[in-house]
């Protein structure tokens, strides 16, 4: 089994604005018990991890998660091109990227092998195109963005040379 980094602890705490001590009254564990978990001496039992959790407003299992967690993920990269795009694909687990430009013109189709249950994220960088989703047409320029659940049909017109950011995010 991996061992679980639960210095994020101490972010979370930090984040609530608590201090040790706070939490240690919050959450009956003791400050010294905390202080070893925050820097990463100790690994608490399940009882502790309950208590903690707990007096932070989370679930146990969100609280292991966050410490399961890597610190750093490298993208795996790959070029992509297709029908007047090009870019790059960058992908983690339940994360997707393409970091794209399109030439003036370029049209997409929805892609239904690429979408299961995902949220799409639209950021323009410059340029200017229209997207496409049912009976609507959102026009979007430099610095706007959508989000959207990707299961619907959706297209992409490009009208002017553009660099966009689309961001799939796997919600299962």
């Amino acid at each position: 089994m991996k061992k679980l980094d639960f210095s994020v602890l101490k972010t979370l705490r930090l984040k609530r604005r608590m201090t040790a001590e706070q939490l240690s009254k919050k959450s009956d564990v003791t400050r010294a018990t905390i202080a070893k978990i925050e820097a990463g001496f100790d690994n608490p039992r399940v009882q502790t991890i309950e208590s903690l959790a707990k007096a932070l407003q989370l679930s146990a299992g969100d609280l292991i998660r966050l410490a399961e967690g890597v610190r750093v993920e490298q993208a795996r990269t790959e070029s992509f091109s297709k029908a007047g795009y090009s870019g790059t694909r960058l992908y983690f687990g339940n994360l997707e990227m393409y970091l794209l430009k399109a030439d003036k013109g370029a049209r997409t189709e929805y892609g239904y092998e690429l979408h299961e249950d995902t949220t799409e994220v639209c950021v323009v960088l410059s340029g200017h195109l229209i997207l496409h989703v049912g009976d609507q047409s959102i026009p979007l320029e430099s610095g706007s963005a959508v989000r959207f659940n990707a299961m619907h049909e959706h297209k992409f017109s490009v009208v002017e040379d553009t660099e966009f950011l689309l961001i799939h995010v796997r919600t299962m």
